[in-house]
């Protein structure tokens, strides 16, 4: 498996995440590969010190784990059967990545291409409601977290070679990616309007004051298949990601 195959997004945050809005991720996502919302259950694996553990844990005793483990991920899923994808949701606070290098809390969103791509054997329908049922799981989880700033693009986290994370999240106006999470001083500078009506795959306002935006449906990517990356940045007056360093 190549890095391009993947779909990654950042969150980055001041705080970490509470307990709650754990609790709140695990009961609004199917477990893995299994079909009952709200499933009690949920393979947890992550690590004490030096101590790794993989268990199967409820909502309630996952989400103490991930604010209290060192480095823990869990997959969930949007869909409702082994062939949908899932989301591997997790963190490192090891120092090694892109993400663990900031001074910030950090969570990690990937997912592997494959059930979003054009199909060969299934409906074309039923890959596009797939797509979409993805793209609004990842602004769910951005409603549910509220960070700072959230980034990500296909291929795997990526910034300019002089760029930081720490730089990125506190930019007023930070650089636009395939997926994005601005938080309300960013929607209020660049327009509120402008942003909800950028000519994007999806947008979607959220209840503390965010937005979050899919620039390109899943997996296409900006820079190929003529996709509206540079019209949605001009309407934002943002300037495109640049993808040079990935730690």
């Amino acid at each position: 498996m190549k890095d391009y195959d993947s779909i990654e997004l950042g969150f980055v945050f001041e705080e970490p995440p509470s307990q709650q809005a754990y609790e709140t991720l695990f009961s609004m996502f199917y477990n893995q590969g299994d079909g009952s919302k709200g499933e009690k259950h949920h393979e947890i694996h992550y690590r004490d010190g030096d101590h790794r553990s993989t268990i199967d844990a409820d909502n309630e005793e996952a989400a103490e784990i991930m604010t209290t483990a060192s480095m823990c991920h869990v997959s969930l899923s949007t869909g409702h059967s082994n062939i949908d994808h899932t989301i591997e949701v997790g963190f490192d606070n090891s120092g090694m990545g892109l993400l663990a290098t900031s001074p910030y809390h950090h969570l990690s969103l990937t997912t592997w291409i494959y059930s979003l791509e054009d199909p060969k054997k299934e409906a074309l329908d039923t890959v596009k409601n797939r797509r979409m049922r993805y793209v609004r799981g990842l602004a769910e989880m951005a409603q549910i977290f509220g960070p700072l700033w959230g980034f990500g693009r296909r291929g795997g986290l990526a910034v300019g070679e002089d760029e930081t994370i720490e730089d990125l999240a506190t930019r007023t106006k930070p650089p636009l990616y395939e997926y994005n999470v601005f938080r309300a001083e960013t929607v209020e500078a660049i327009g509120r309007e402008q942003v909800l009506s950028a000519p994007a795959y999806y947008v979607e306002e959220l209840d503390w004051g965010g937005v979050f935006i899919a620039v390109t449906e899943p997996p296409k990517q900006c820079g190929h298949e003529g996709q509206q990356c540079k019209e949605v940045a001009d309407q934002l007056g943002l300037s495109l990601a640049k993808t040079e360093r990935y730690h």
